[in-house]
């Protein structure tokens, strides 16, 4: 007896060494990190369904916060509006599938006065209709410009208008008697109504057309020629209606009573300057 048991004892105790190595081997295999990568999940969806979204920009690209956007119905009633954050962005809610026209303006201070401006659309196509994109946004972005056509118009400008005027009809009949044009000179005098040093602006009208578009607003010191059939030049005196008329004088523009979004208006007033053979 003294024999068999340590014989039975050694092989219960190498059965007990494999089952534990055996049982090692399972669990070092089984908190092995896989070899390949698990993929990377794809960002959620940033295509915002049936809205409509864009970026407002200043004259010299940069974001333009607070601007009023309209998203305009064509054929319904049903106004959206919004506004820039302070990146200049905005993004409207779902839209109701009908076309819409979007619009943009800032209001600004300049010279005492609070303007309303229009601000152009991003490229001539996005002045056009649309109808919401099931699958993605449509994009509308605008700019400040204070000149240059309004695209959705006719005859229609982001500068503002100047009116010659004539203080008697004499002078309007002596002019067209001679079939000569006025040329007015606007020099800058301070920044533009956008912070912009603004540049000297030379621009003549018949007489009976009488009338200068798309002049930028700005502070002018103004002189007036007469330019004659023949090429040949002579001062004109220029005043306002009720003062006396002098070799220069000065122009301002002033706010266009009401809103500008949602038309073609510059949200600018005509301006007017007399003149008149010395």
């Amino acid at each position: 007896m003294s024999t068999r048991t340590p014989r039975l004892a050694l092989g219960l105790t190498a059965l007990l060494a494999l089952s534990l190595m055996s049982c090692s081997g399972t669990t070092s295999a089984a908190n092995t990190p896989p070899t390949s990568t698990p993929p990377t999940p794809s960002p959620p969806s940033m295509k915002l369904p049936k809205t409509v979204s864009g970026q407002v920009l200043d004259q010299h690209g940069q974001p333009i916060a607070g601007a009023l956007i309209w998203v305009l119905p064509a054929l319904t009633t049903g106004l959206v509006t919004l506004h820039s954050d302070a990146q200049g962005r905005y993004v409207s809610p779902p839209l109701i599938n009908v076309p819409y026209r979007t619009y943009a303006a800032i209001q600004t201070e300049y010279r005492g006065q609070t303007f309303c401006q229009r601000l152009a659309a991003g490229s001539v196509s996005e002045y056009d209709a649309f109808s919401p994109d099931p699958t993605g946004t449509i994009t509308r972005n605008f700019r400040w410009r204070i000149t240059g056509a309004m695209p959705d118009g006719t005859n229609t400008f982001f500068g503002g208008d100047v009116r010659i005027y004539h203080k008697t009809w004499s002078d309007a009949q002596q002019l067209v008697a001679g079939d000569s044009s006025v040329e007015l000179r606007l020099v800058p005098d301070g920044p533009l109504i956008d912070g912009s040093a603004g540049q000297t602006v030379v621009k003549s009208a018949r007489v009976g057309e009488n009338l200068l578009y798309d002049i930028p607003v700005g502070h002018y010191t103004v002189t007036a020629t007469e330019v004659h059939k023949d090429g040949t030049r002579t001062p004109l005196v220029v005043g306002d209606y009720l003062g006396p008329p002098a070799a220069r004088t000065t122009l301002d523009f002033k706010p266009l009573s009401g809103s500008c979004i949602g038309g073609t208006s510059n949200g600018v007033d005509r301006a007017g300057v007399y003149v008149a053979r010395p």
